[in-house]
């Protein structure tokens, strides 16, 4: 029976960290994709400059530079994705896209059984510890792409439709991202009530992409990428937090 260090239930630069910290570690996430943290959920389309400060820090910055994912205090969320697949494949991190987590019970030898749910049915997995990064809570935020060719004519209509909420320019030209204050934690109704009310205001702008992933407001008290405006300082934050567990 193999025996994992840690289950790690969601994906992101600090799980990766992490992982590369502590060694033999299975990082479970539900989405079909690893960056849960900043492109999934569009955080922002502002970089951040953070200077790295261990070799796994400087091995994702050098990718992240050697694609241009930065310029003119911008980020392209897309090319995130891109630069993570790589540097999980360049690290031989293989998290488990897909699978779920039915249900964590003790065994007596103190072994953590964990039932999950892939693609390919029901399995175990062991370990002795597991480490949460998926952020919860009720009070959340998410994310609207859209594509108007008139930011400024439309802002006051949108401001006014959805309070609360907060206007960017994305990455690429003609392109803006709002965040969106809302609450509960059903993405599909969510989604749905966004978009009817986008229609019942008449915004005249093409929503591109609704982002399905939600991140509380306020303190982030669970150790994720919710709490770090940078790639690398979430990936350095993980892999601190998993050196300093080994002690």
């Amino acid at each position: 029976m193999d025996i994992y260090d840690t289950l790690i239930l969601g994906s992101g630069y600090f799980s990766a960290g992490y992982a590369i910290a502590r060694g033999h570690c299975a990082i479970l996430e539900e989405h079909q994709i690893c960056d849960t943290g900043f492109y999934l959920p569009l955080r922002s389309f502002a970089h951040h400059p953070y200077e790295p400060v261990t070799e796994p820090g400087r091995h994702l910055a050098a990718i992240l530079d050697e694609l241009a994912v930065f310029r003119d205090g911008m980020q392209n969320t897309n090319a995130l994705e891109c630069a993570f697949c790589r540097f999980l494949i360049e690290r031989e991190i293989t998290p488990i896209l897909k699978c779920r987590v039915i249900g964590i019970r003790k065994q007596a030898d103190g072994i953590l059984d964990a039932t999950v749910q892939t693609n390919e049915g029901l399995s175990h997995l062991y370990a002795r510890r597991v480490l949460r990064t998926c952020p919860v809570g009720k009070k959340q935020r998410m994310t609207l792409l859209f594509l108007t060719d008139d930011p400024d004519g439309i802002q006051k209509k949108l401001l006014a439709a959805f309070p609360g909420a907060t206007l960017e320019p994305a990455y690429y030209p003609g392109r803006y991202a709002l965040h969106l204050p809302t609450e509960g934690d059903d993405e599909n109704s969510i989604k749905a009530r966004v978009y009817h009310q986008w229609l019942a205001n008449g915004i005249p702008a093409k929503i591109l992409y609704m982002a399905p992933v939600f991140y509380p407001d306020g303190a982030v008290e669970e150790p994720s990428d919710a709490g770090f405006d940078n790639p690398v300082k979430a990936l350095e934050a993980g892999y601190h937090y998993g050196r300093e567990e080994r002690l």
